[in-house]
Order: structure tokens, then C-alpha cells, then sequence
């Protein structure tokens, strides 16, 4: 059965972000929190086990390339998610105020929207989004909790054979040896397993804001396009105008204006706090998955299961954006098609200009602007063909 915030009964309101503000509560780095100084604190503590966990897998990683490849290749597959997790972490902190803003406009603007088409928009959309976004923190948990299983078992094992535990962290870190050995052993373990957590939550939190920001965008669009076609409409199209109706059209077709030049600012501000984030996701998710599958093809037993998972989890990521970047620009060209299809020809001069006006602006199809791309489906298979190449390459090398 599922949770009840995953069925269609839930309140609509209650999907708002639900997910990533879940996640970056829990670090302290949801941007609506009230910044005391206790939380300060709590998500300072959560950046330092974050940057140590960075430093610690790369330098375990970059010591082992000379020694035992699969080893490195152990340690390097999740600093790379874990540095990117840093990433999200450091821009979620430095652009708080302007996704605050950016959440608060967002939500006053869906929340005005109420006929019945509206109200279905954002069921479906606002459903869609908490969905997926669940996926995501279902699949990051699974993954960073089966490092820890892997670990735990290998460990299970040995004794079982009469062998003497491996005093190692879930994640191939380097510590100071005190760290490593009794007393404070399961401390080290404990707050190392916190890390990769971290790491989820800040990816649950960015690509949770990505995708809803790009799924409300979408609402919002759907609603004008609805709005648009519903002032044009013409009940006898053989009827002439009169001037008080087109006035009050103007009038109301200025407002529907002034909401599309809203809308496409919202998504320029958005491409403005996600360009980072979303630049290195895309740069690192090919080698990321890539170095998973060189992974298990170089481990047995549970370590296949592991990077299998961690490869899932990665794709889902991917997908997420790419569906998200799809969605708004498919909503953007079906409202020029839309108000070019609706009765504009029947109505004054005046009105037909400012339709057409609106159809030109909307055939520049509003996307989430990143350097050298737009995240798309069609992104999404270049990076599926690219991540194939380096696959077929890693494999021939290893042979």
C-alpha cells in the first residue's frame, strides 16, 4: 500500500516541494527554514562531514590507482556523486534567497489557479513531481545503504571463516588509525554512513527543486493557454465585434501578456540557480555510470548489486531533468500552436495583433538555459550513446 502522500487524495498544496524540503531539512539547508542558530550549527556540521568525505574518498582513491585499480575505482565511482552532492550543497546555501523568492512567486502564482482544467493541471503535475521525486530518494537510499550492507556482509563472512574484521568505512575513506580501531571505530563508521546520506538528501533537495520548478512552470503555461483560448473564444465567428467587448478583451489579453512575460522570467531565474548544478550533474553523470559498470564488471557477488543500484539511481537523476526540461518546452510550443489555432482572426485588429505577438513569443520555446545544452529527452539519449562509447571503451582496455 502506498503512503498517502503518493496517492491522488493527498492535498494538492501539500505536493508543493514536498520532497525536497523533507530532504534539505534534515541537513538544515531548506531555504525557507528559519536561520537560527542551532540549525546554523546542525548545517555546518553536515557541510564539514560532507567536505571531509570528499577529500578522504579522492585521496583513498588517487593513493590505490598505482596499487589495486578496482580499489580505486571503489572509491573514485562515489566521491564522484559525493563532490557533485558538495556542489548542490554550496549552491543551494549561496542562492537561498533567491530560490525563497523564486518558491514563494511560484507557489502564489499556482495557487490562483482554481477552475476545474486548472485544478486537473495541477493534481497531475504536483503529483507527478512528489512521485519521482520519491523515486529518486528511494533509489539514493537504497544506494548509499547497500554500501554499507556490502560492507557489513563482507565482514559477516570473514568470521564466519575464522577471519578478523576489516576495520574499514562503508566508503573507502582515509582516516588517521586512531579512527579506525577500537573505541572510536564505530563512531567513524556511523558518522561515514551519515555521509553518504548527505549526499542523497542534497540530491533529492536539487534535482527535487529542478524537476518541480520545471513541473509548476508547466501548470502555469497549461493554465495561460487555457485562459488564452477561452477570451478569443467566438461563439459565431460571421458576428461582428463590438467595441466594449474587444476593449474588455484588450484588456484582459494585456494581463494574459503581462503572466507569459512572468512566466518566461521565472524560468530565466531558475536557469539562473540551477546552472551550476545542473551543468556538473550532466558533465559527471556519463562517467559516473560509466565507472559503475567498469565496477561490475570487475567485482562478483554483492558488489554487482551495488553498482547496479548506483546505476539506477544515476539514470533516474538524468531522467528527471531531462523530463523536466521536456515538459515546460512542450508546454511552451503547445501554447503557440494553441493561441494560433483559437478564433483570433474574428476579433478586432488590435486583438489580432497582440494574439499573433503572443504566438511569436511563445515559438521561442522557454527552456532551462545551460552552456552548450537544454535538458531534454533528446539530451538524454546523447548521453546514453556517449555513456555506451565509454562503457565499450573501459572494457576493451580491461581486457
Amino acid at each position: 500500500m502506498l503512503p498517502r502522500f503518493l496517492t491522488s487524495s493527498y492535498a494538492m498544496e501539500g505536493h508543493y516541494f514536498l520532497l525536497p524540503k523533507f530532504a534539505l531539512s534534515l541537513i538544515g539547508f531548506y531555504p525557507e527554514q528559519e536561520r537560527t542558530l542551532g540549525l546554523r550549527l546542525w548545517s555546518f556540521f553536515n557541510f564539514f562531514i560532507l567536505t571531509y568525505g570528499c577529500y578522504a574518498e579522492a585521496y583513498y582513491g588517487i593513493h590505490y590507482i598505482s596499487i589495486d585499480i578496482a580499489t580505486a575505482l571503489d572509491a573514485l565511482c562515489p566521491v564522484a556523486s559525493s563532490i557533485l552532492s558538495l556542489l548542490k550543497m554550496v549552491c543551494i546555501w549561496y542562492y537561498q534567497d533567491e530560490l525563497k523568492s523564486l518558491i514563494q512567486r511560484v507557489r502564489t502564482l499556482t495557487e490562483a489557479q482554481h477552475s476545474k482544467r486548472k485544478l486537473g493541471y495541477k493534481k497531475r503535475f504536483f503529483t507527478l513531481a512528489t512521485r519521482l521525486t520519491t523515486l529518486l530518494l528511494c533509489a539514493g537510499f537504497c544506494t548509499s545503504t547497500s554500501y554499507s550492507v556490502r560492507h557489513l556482509l563482507d565482514n559477516v563472512l570473514r568470521r564466519a571463516h575464522g577471519k578478523d574484521w576489516i576495520y574499514e568505512t562503508p566508503f573507502k575513506m582515509i582516516f588517521p588509525d586512531p579512527l579506525l580501531r577500537l573505541p572510536l571505530y564505530p563512531l567513524t563508521y556511523i558518522l561515514v554512513h551519515w555521509h553518504g546520506y548527505i549526499t542523497v538528501v542534497c540530491f533529492v533537495g536539487a534535482d527535487g527543486f529542478f524537476l518541480g520548478f520545471c513541473l509548476y512552470l508547466t501548470v502555469l503555461l497549461l493554465s495561460l493557454r487555457d485562459d488564452v483560448n477561452d477570451l478569443l473564444e467566438v461563439a459565431n465567428i460571421e458576428d461582428s465585434p463590438t467595441a466594449e467587448n474587444e476593449a474588455r478583451i484588450v484588456r484582459e489579453f494585456e494581463k494574459l501578456v503581462d503572466r507569459h512575460n512572468e512566466v518566461a522570467q521565472l524560468t530565466e531565474r531558475v536557469s539562473g540557480v540551477m546552472v551550476e548544478i545542473t551543468l556538473g550533474h550532466f558533465v559527471t553523470s556519463s562517467l559516473i555510470i560509466g565507472t559503475s559498470v567498469v565496477d561490475m564488471l570487475l567485482f562478483s557477488g554483492v558488489g554487482i548489486i551495488v553498482y547496479l543500484v548506483y546505476t539506477c539511481a544515476v539514470g533516474t537523476e538524468i531522467f528527471l531533468y531531462c523530463l523536466g526540461g521536456t515538459h515546460i518546452m512542450e508546454a511552451s510550443s503547445d501554447l503557440a500552436r494553441s493561441t494560433f489555432s483559437s478564433h483570433w482572426y474574428g476579433h478586432s485588429v488590435r486583438v489580432q495583433k497582440m494574439a499573433l505577438l503572443m504566438v511569436a513569443r511563445a515559438q521561442k520555446v522557454l527552456t532551462i538555459k545551460i552552456p552548450f545544452f537544454s535538458p531534454s529527452l533528446e539530451t538524454l539519449t546523447s548521453i546514453l550513446r556517449f555513456t555506451g562509447s565509454l562503457i565499450a571503451l573501459a572494457t576493451s582496455v580491461i581486457r
